[in-house]
């Protein structure tokens, strides 16, 4: 595990704090609505469909489709520089009504092989002690 990680990494705050926890157990979990089931990304406190503040934290399939995605080529940030070109892309993931997207890096293909539709799983990447970073792969 990297003791030093060259890219900005995520802050978790309250509401995002026990997605950051199960991403450091390998496990991808979304917030659903204890009252009206609907699943809610990204994480907040309160229901956008029923507005009930109630909720659990539910594991997902870790499966999804790539929905959209873009390639950045010239990068300036240092930590991102040496991976360019590389793919971020809005994945919908399976299970969430369309509810959950997430937004990441497809890894472990060419970017010229991404595509709209394109099935993945996740994986996942220990940045540092604190943080595990979701990444997304061809399923």
């Amino acid at each position: 595990m990297a003791t030093e990680y060259a890219k900005i990494l995520p802050v978790p705050d309250p509401d995002s704090r026990a997605f950051w926890d199960a991403c450091k157990q390998h496990q991808l979990k979304a917030q659903r609505c204890s009252k009206c089931g609907r699943f809610r990304w990204p994480p907040n406190s309160v229901c956008p469909g029923c507005f009930s503040w109630d909720f659990e934290w539910v594991q997902l399939s870790g499966r999804g489709v790539v929905e959209s995605f873009v390639v950045p080529h010239d990068v300036r940030a240092p930590g991102f520089k040496d991976e360019a070109p590389y793919v971020v892309a809005h994945i919908v993931m399976d299970g969430t009504d369309g509810n959950v997207r997430i937004t990441s890096n497809v890894i472990g293909c060419n970017w010229e092989d991404v595509r709209v539709g394109m099935p993945v799983e996740v994986t996942f990447e220990d940045a540092t002690e604190d943080i595990t970073l979701h990444k997304f792969k061809p399923a």
